[in-house]
């Protein structure tokens, strides 16, 4: 009687999962939407059934040539996808460019004079390793090449973590799912520079923590703590929960995370005020009022529409470390993470890159289990071509957020008086004219040089006579300068007694206010 449940449970299990892949192809080839139906539940289904044919981890292993050609093949693949968007372009991708720009050129060139601004929004691991690449490299290729090159540090790193906490086709799985990731592309448009880094850093960290290597765990928990903090947080947290489980182990452990934390500290000094204290109110008020720091990226409604491809394995993967006892790092860091997520705590949006990492690591888990047969490897191709299609078409079609026009009417103003100030007026451009412009930008609630509040914009974006326009301008220094771009409208024109117009290009316009 058991074996006829399990023997109809497991054909149950492999035909939905091939249901389930022929449907998420489709959805890959714009066949249907991907919200017509709760395909997250259909892959929960899926992954409660994957249980009853999981008895250990399978230790089967496919042919050694297969699995080098995929680790390969992985690696053109992240390569291909962010080199795509500059075969016919030359400005960076991402909101956060210019603000990089400006960073990593303002520390190098006063470290000891930095920014208060840039102190507060660039880690000081972050700004010293820019500061080295600096002597070798123009700022162009840190923000291009070297971080393209900092996305498949990032793959390595989940391969190493796969491997060392499952096996090696569980690890090429995963550096696969990460290659075709749209998520993890996603991280690559945003130019979450320090988020990838700073990933990278705590998994070789985890990698070295289940290899008992002290020295180099330590030494990479500090490198997690210096180049990102929030995924610092997340690392502390799991640490923390994985040093009170590991009894046996707890002296050691503990002064692990002590040295991390003292050498950690060591490197905000200087930096404190500015990077740590900031953080304080918005983590704790996230626990009385949950949802109010959100950070910048998807939500969770769209991620797990957007994971469709692993899910069910991730699901699977997951369950696997729990049925059979396997608490380490990793199943707390998973834990946490989602529910931080879940439960929209301190800056929950952005950990969602986090939580895909996780989930990707744990994907290539449950992958591994129907591999070796040749329905699951057929599945696999299915799955991991409806996510690479995806991903590919997001790449041919990504672009810069401001053109060459754009870009080269923001460099003009560095030809201007040094003394002057650059006001842009729309979020759209503000890092770039900080980053470009070489010039002290106001910005509407950013940087050092902005001296009204939220209202006070809000009045002025609608201004519709002199005065109050004077108002507005006459608290800053001159000379003034106002760059409007032609994402946005010029609300400028009608004042022509005080804005003249110095420079235009297209629908690009810097005006002087003379009044």
């Amino acid at each position: 009687m058991k074996n006829s449940i399990k023997e109809i449970v497991g054909k149950s299990f492999y035909q939905l999962l091939l249901v389930y892949s022929a449907l998420i192809l489709a959805i890959s080839l714009n066949l249907f939407w991907k919200y017509t139906y709760h395909f997250e539940l259909f892959a929960l289904i899926i992954a409660i059934l994957g249980t009853f044919e999981i008895r250990r981890l399978n230790t089967k292993s496919i042919d050694k040539r297969l699995l080098y050609s995929l680790f390969i093949l992985a690696i053109v693949l992240i390569l291909l996808t962010r080199i795509i968007p500059y075969l016919d372009n030359n400005i960076p991708i991402g909101y956060d460019a210019g603000i990089y720009k400006y960073g990593i050129e303002s520390f190098a060139k006063d470290f000891f004079n930095a920014d208060s601004w840039v102190k507060g929004a660039l880690e000081p691991g972050f700004l010293y390793l820019t500061t080295l690449l600096k002597l070798l490299f123009n700022t162009q290729t840190i923000l291009i090449s070297f971080f393209i090159l900092c996305n498949v540090l990032l793959g390595f790193s989940i391969y190493k973590v796969a491997k060392e906490y499952f096996n090696e086709t569980s690890a090429i799985i995963a550096l696969m799912l990460y290659s075709v990731s749209s998520i993890q592309y996603l991280v690559f448009t945003y130019l979450y520079y320090k988020n990838i880094l700073g990933l990278s850093f705590m998994l070789f960290a985890f990698y070295f923590l289940k290899r008992e290597d002290n020295l180099r765990f330590i030494i990479f928990g500090i490198l997690t703590g210096i180049i990102h903090r929030p995924t610092f947080y997340l690392f502390g947290l799991s640490y923390l929960t994985y040093t009170i489980y590991d009894y046996n182990n707890i002296k050691q452990n503990i002064k692990n995370g002590i040295s991390i934390l003292i050498f950690t500290a060591i490197f905000y000094i200087g930096f404190f005020k500015e990077s740590i204290l900031p953080l304080i109110k918005p983590v704790a008020e996230s626990f009385i009022s949950p949802g109010s720091s959100a950070g910048t990226f998807i939500n969770f409604f769209t991620y797990q529409y957007s994971t469709l491809a692993y899910l069910a394995f991730s699901i699977l993967g997951f369950f696997y470390l729990i049925q059979f006892n396997k608490f380490n790092i990793l199943t707390f860091y998973t834990g946490i993470t989602a529910i931080i997520v879940y439960f929209q705590l301190f800056f929950f949006n952005r950990f969602i890159i986090h939580l895909d990492i996780a989930l990707i690591i744990l994907a290539g888990a449950g992958f591994n289990q129907i591999i070796t047969r040749k329905l699951g490897f057929l599945i696999t191709l299915i799955l991991l071509f409806s996510a690479g299609f995806v991903t590919i078409n997001h790449a041919i079609s990504t672009n810069s957020l401001i053109n060459q026009n754009e870009l080269e009417t923001i460099v003009h103003v560095s030809t201007l008086e040094k003394d002057a100030y650059i006001m842009t007026t729309n979020s759209i451009y503000s890092p770039w004219v900080l980053g470009y412009s070489t010039r002290k930008t106001i910005a509407p609630g950013l940087f050092n040089y902005n001296l009204h509040n939220k209202e006070e914009w809000t009045e002025f974006w609608t201004a519709d006579n002199q005065t109050k326009l004077n108002e507005f301008m006459d608290k800053y220094e001159q000379p003034l300068y106002i760059f409007i771009g032609e994402q946005q409208k010029d609300n400028l024109k009608q004042f022509d007694n005080c804005m003249l117009p110095v420079y235009e290009k297209e629908s690009n316009v810097i005006y002087r206010y003379i009044c």
